[in-house]
């Protein structure tokens, strides 16, 4: 996931990390370092090949790129330039300087992946390359948004909606996936889906997002619970038996002689200090009581209960995992919250369908196959950070003088028929 950047009104100097790693011509041999006079768009796109810049944060290619892909990504960075120039509030800015950044690398698989950067920067923290072309400097006051291609938020979801009891986590090839409550998709454009945090479109148009399976939900759950029942017991069991072993004739009397030692300079009297140890005693037997009380399982199964509630909990999920035939086991589940048992163990799995309750929140994942194998150069998915859940909720207000609106707008109005072609994708799913 792209590193957050700092809002325009920040102080520079809490901004000069978020230039470091995305101001990749910082330190280019082809900078001039002159600033730019004025608000204006950049000439040219200010492309950085793989092997101009070693880059901060930039993922290590696991070959070197040919010439073919090299150029490749330089005529994808052209046009995807070009598609901008037909957005207002990038091409014809009233206060900033806006620029694209581009570059590209060979990501596992391989998959030529390739970054573009869309900046609204400071006059003042641009500079100008020897060719023209825009920069960023170091520290300086910028706005940012990353669009990705052949590369996906592997374990973030794609939009925050206050639902993170649903989160669960897995690994995949040492890889961790989320599996959350499907986001809304607040809009559509360029033949993708707007999410709370991201925009992402697919070679062929189909969702990004993948039912998860039933019994892979019941499987996790029931695992997690398991252990927390087995602790739960042994604490308590561990309570009991240490409370006991407090009450022994022993233990009283060392406890009895302790005290009155403690007490001897206070209380002369014998009647009085054997009154005093007397009344410590019944404070002991009813503190013992009380506890022993609170430490033993009561007789009926309560999942209000500490004793009984991750036991009935891990016994509701066990029979429902049980009562799964093969077809049940692969269903697309949902989750919803069983108003009986405390928060933390009232989720429950059902199948999506007419059985489910109402409220049940269906489960996704990102896919394990936007990436599936095929030639290097091939595109098979674009994504786009939007910076914050409100980003994506905000999709289609007016424009309006913020970082937020000029994401949104930008990827809204541009030139998508041209980048998806220079894609090798339709103009249209």
């Amino acid at each position: 996931m792209p590193a957050r950047t700092a809002p325009r009104a920040a102080p520079r100097t809490a901004l000069a990390l978020w230039c470091l790693c995305a101001s990749t011509l910082a330190t280019s041999a082809a900078a001039t370092g002159q600033p730019v006079p004025g608000p204006g768009l950049s000439p040219i796109v200010t492309w950085d090949p793989e092997l101009v810049y070693g880059g901060v944060a930039r993922p290590a290619t696991v070959r070197p790129m040919t010439p073919a892909e090299l150029k490749l990504s330089r005529e994808r960075a052209e046009v995807f330039f070009q598609a901008l120039k037909a957005v207002p509030v990038f091409a014809q800015p009233l206060r900033h300087t806006t620029f694209m950044t581009s570059w590209a690398h060979l990501a596992r698989g391989p998959v030529l992946s390739q970054k573009f950067v869309v900046y609204w920067g400071d006059p003042r923290d641009t500079r100008r390359r020897a060719d023209g072309a825009y920069y960023g400097a170091m520290g300086g006051a910028l706005e940012l948004l990353f669009i990705d291609t052949n590369r996906v938020p592997l374990a973030d979801k794609l939009g925050s909606e206050g639902r993170q009891d649903f989160d669960r986590r897995i690994e995949e090839g040492g890889v961790p996936v989320v599996l959350y409550a499907e986001p809304t998709v607040h809009a559509r454009a360029g033949g993708g889906a707007v999410y709370g945090q991201w925009f992402i479109a697919m070679r062929d148009g189909s969702p990004a997002l993948a039912p998860v399976p039933l019994a892979l939900l019941l499987e996790l759950d029931i695992a997690q619970l398991k252990k927390r029942a087995a602790d739960s017991e042994r604490g308590f069991a561990n309570s009991l038996r240490e409370l006991e072993a407090s009450m022994t004739p022993e233990a009283a009397a060392t406890r009895r002689a302790r005290r009155q030692a403690a007490w001897a300079r206070e209380t002369k009297d014998p009647d009085a200090m054997t009154r005093r140890l007397d009344a410590a005693e019944r404070t002991d037997q009813s503190d013992y009581e009380r506890q022993k009380a609170r430490l033993t399982p009561p007789p009926v199964p309560d999942p209000r209960s500490p004793h009984w509630s991750a036991k009935l909990a891990l016994q509701a999920l066990e029979q429902k995992l049980a009562a799964l035939g093969p077809a049940g086991r692969e269903a697309p589940a949902c989750g919803a919250f069983d108003p009986a048992f405390e928060p933390g163990l009232n989720m429950r799995w059902h199948a999506v369908g007419a059985d489910a309750p109402a409220d049940c929140q269906p489960m996704v994942r990102l896919r394990a196959d936007l990436l599936a194998p095929g030639k290097p150069e091939e595109v098979r998915v674009l994504a786009a950070w939007l910076r914050d859940a409100q980003c994506g909720k905000n999709w289609d207000r007016p424009p309006q003088d913020n970082v937020c609106s000029r994401i949104t707008t930008t990827l809204r109005d541009m030139d998508w028929a041209a980048v998806r072609r220079s894609f090798g994708w339709k103009d249209t799913p």
